[in-house]
């Protein structure tokens, strides 16, 4: 395989993932629902849009 093609497929294996790990958010863009409580270890967001 050339490198080109291999930087490819691990370009794309990562974008597969992003998708996967944020599906509830896009799921909630595309149907213009309001946004999830992130997961409690997210210390950047605020307490209140945080799940328990």
């Amino acid at each position: 395989m050339k490198t080109g093609t291999i930087i490819l497929i691990v370009v794309l294996a990562l974008c597969v993932c992003c998708c996967i790990t944020h599906r509830r958010v896009i799921k909630a863009l595309i149907r213009h629902e309001p946004m999830p409580k992130a997961p409690k270890w997210h210390c950047w967001v605020k307490k209140e849009n945080r799940r328990a």
